[in-house]
């Protein structure tokens, strides 16, 4: 009572005093009020809830227990009975010896964050003589007692929504619109066939000469060919075969969009469990099980960024023991490079393909329209994903750990651009939007390296090998500077040496020069599998011994990782020789797994990667790639209290991120990805048809 009594007195002048002078009247005067009620001999209902809603110490400091977040909730429903003010939720932070942490408040919401960082600094939330800013006992900080507030944060107008979020919702609600449309159109459109099927077409009419026998065979056969398109298709009008016959009028344009966009064309597209038997059945396994790799890695990593409650524990646990190579997606997303590999792989065989029925083999005209194919197959869902992440970001109500949502928002206002012209793995890297997008780069300017490739292997096996070997030497020898420069760490970059991880991510991680190793076994690996007419592996003996140097290759990256000294102070040679080869011999082995069972020695393995399952999961990977970093950061930031890490609780929240992200990503693929799939074909009938008249 005393602390709010002495308040009301100096109220008058605290407000010209300082560095009070800057805090608003009313704020001083609901703080004043809600202290007041807090500390009367009958505290009322509401300051109890707000005091309530207050982030307190809790247990297990040592394993890394710092943050007190409160209640959210309870904060924003405490509201004063005569309607002045209601509950504001913010969060301080302190430092103290040793620990950064935050506290959650719960202020008056007339208060901005300046106002509160000066309250607090001046310790004036108090209960009784116990202040909200509780320091940690002396027992865990060195026996200091002492901590600084340094700035206050609050949830309300975070997240608000500008012109360019206003934008990207509407391009995430547009490209739910056309589908509907497009469906609604498309079955409008069998409906009048099944109209013009009906029985009174059948029934005998007398001719009284007003029709000539000529016109009605003409309009009889216009008919037949209209119903005929239709008929070959049992649910739904397909339109990809009459695409390149529709008029070129705004009508006909319009009826070809809407089509392109209809759910009975596009989900036929996607629910197919038979693979193509012209591309190695294995090759959807591997790709799904690399992804689901990397969503396991993506759950545990996000969750420690803010969400667990002994994020300590979960260090000395996981990042350092073998046993947990599944937490992190081997040493440090190994799955990538796979991905690697098989984009090498499948680009090596697209650009031959183009090649081969070309009349003057690689050309100008056919590298462009190689990568003007890239472009249309990765940008447009690349850049809705953006829209969808800046837009639903923007509306969601978060709870108390806000601010890794908002970081991807922000960085999504700044450096959109960045991605749109693949260079967000050079550009601001540590702030890019969408930041697990920088694979989607890479990829891109690997892509433009093919031709090169490809061009050498048709006019010199020699010239190839030369500038093969030259491009591995120098992918490693970059990678194996940079790693002894920047003393980088091997297995958990996310270790206590923040300037070493900083490095390892803008320096190596997501640079090509580094990662284009993967890529380039998989360009060769197809060059010389593409030719090979006869068997190239005569018997199990051959078979056998490839195998076990694939499983010793595989287990040497793993273990190695853990075994390897790359502390600071004594950074052997050997992670320098790690760093550099142990992604490209990952990409070997598992190219030796694609070519087993290409020939037919691929046994057990091959049976599993070869699940008619993996052939659907496979033809909406990409979308399930760009799409479950976003469900991870939503339902982190959606949680009002932290987690606690264990085995158990990991692997519940490893299934329900992998069962969200694929029915998000085939909603996505049928939605975005087909549509467009099925207007470049149209346009590119178009294309075809002027060249040719």
């Amino acid at each position: 009572m005393s602390v709010s009594l002495l308040m009301l007195l100096l109220m008058p002048l605290i407000h010209y005093a300082s560095p009070v002078r800057n805090v608003s009247l009313r704020c001083l005067e609901d703080t004043n009020q809600f202290l007041s009620d807090l500390n009367a001999v009958e505290p009322k209902a509401y300051a109890i809830m707000m005091y309530d809603s207050l982030g307190k110490l809790g247990s297990n400091i040592l394993g890394g227990n710092t943050d007190r977040l409160g209640s959210y909730t309870e904060c924003l429903s405490a509201k004063v009975p005569s309607g002045k003010f209601q509950g504001q939720y913010c969060k301080l932070q302190v430092q103290q010896e040793g620990f950064d942490y935050s506290i959650g408040i719960c202020v008056p919401d007339s208060c901005h964050e300046e106002d509160i960082t000066t309250f607090a600094i001046l310790d004036i939330f108090k209960f009784k003589t116990i202040s909200f800013v509780s320091p940690f006992p002396s027992l865990f900080t060195l026996n200091s007692t002492v901590s600084s507030v340094s700035v206050a944060r609050c949830a309300k107008g975070l997240f608000s929504i500008d012109a360019f979020a206003a934008i990207c919702l509407f391009v995430s609600i547009l490209f739910i619109v056309l589908p509907i449309t497009g469906t609604v159109y498309a079955a409008a459109v069998r409906w009048e066939v099944k109209f013009d099927e009906s029985p009174s077409d059948s029934l005998p009419s007398a001719n009284y000469g007003s029709t000539s026998s000529n016109e009605k065979d003409k309009s009889e056969s216009k008919g037949d060919i209209r119903r005929n398109h239709y008929k070959m298709n049992s649910v739904l009008p397909v339109v990809s075969d009459d695409v390149c016959y529709t008029k070129k009028t705004f009508l006909g344009a319009l009826d070809s969009t809407l089509k392109c966009f209809s759910l009975q064309k596009n989900l036929p597209a996607i629910w197919t469990m038979k693979s193509s038997k012209v591309v190695c059945s294995a090759l959807n396994g591997i790709r799904v099980l690399s992804l689901v790799w990397i969503i396991s890695g993506h759950t545990s990593q996000m969750a420690a960024w803010q969400n667990l409650d002994n994020v300590l524990e979960w260090k000395a646990r996981v990042l350092k023991n073998p046993i947990y190579v599944y937490s992190r997606s081997g040493p440090f997303y190994l799955g990538v490079d796979t991905f690697f590999l098989i984009s090498g792989w499948l680009s090596s065989r697209s650009l031959l393909n183009m090649v081969h029925h070309s009349e003057k083999g690689i050309t100008l005209k056919v590298t462009l329209k190689y990568l003007c194919n890239r472009l249309a197959r990765l940008q447009p869902l690349h850049m809705y994903s953006i829209c969808l992440l800046v837009g639903l970001y923007s509306v969601i109500p978060w709870g108390s750990v806000w601010e890794i949502s908002k970081f991807h928002l922000d960085n999504c206002r700044r450096v959109w651009w960045s991605n749109l012209f693949f260079l967000n793995n050079f550009i601001s890297v540590t702030e890019s939007c969408n930041g697990w997008t920088w694979y989607l780069a890479n990829d891109f300017q690997f892509y433009l390296t093919t031709p090169l490739v490809i061009f050498l292997y048709t006019k010199s096996k020699c010239g190839l090998i030369i500038l093969g070997t030259t491009l591995f030497l120098a992918s490693f020898t970059v990678t194996a500077l940079l790693s002894s420069f920047f003393r980088l760490p091997v297995a958990s970059p996310s270790d206590t040496r923040e300037m070493s991880t900083v490095m390892y991510f803008t320096e190596y991680y997501t640079k090509p020069y580094c990662r284009y190793g993967p890529f380039l076994v998989g360009v060769l690996l197809e060059l010389f599998m593409y030719h090979q007419q006869a068997q190239i592996l005569r018997n199990k003996v051959q078979a056998s011994l490839g195998w076990l140097c694939a499983m010793l290759a595989m287990l040497a990256v793993v273990s190695l990782a853990y075994t390897i000294e790359d502390s600071v102070n004594s950074y052997s040679p050997a992670a320098v020789i790690y760093q550099a080869l142990h992604r490209t011999l990952w990409a070997a082995a598992i190219g030796w797994i694609i070519f087993a069972c290409q020939e037919g020695y691929g046994g057990l393995a091959n049976w599993v990667l070869s699940w008619d399952i993996w052939t659907l999961l496979a033809k909406i990977s990409y979308a399930c790639y760009l799409v479950h970093p976003m469900l991870i950061i939503l339902y982190n930031g959606l949680q009002e209290t932290l987690m606690h890490y264990s085995d158990i609780n990991m692997l519940y929240l490893f299934f329900g991120h992998c069962l969200m992200t694929f029915i998000t990503g085939l909603a996505l693929t049928v939605l975005v990805e087909k549509p467009f799939e099925g207007l470049k074909q149209s346009l590119s009938c178009q294309f075809h048809r002027k060249a040719w008249l």
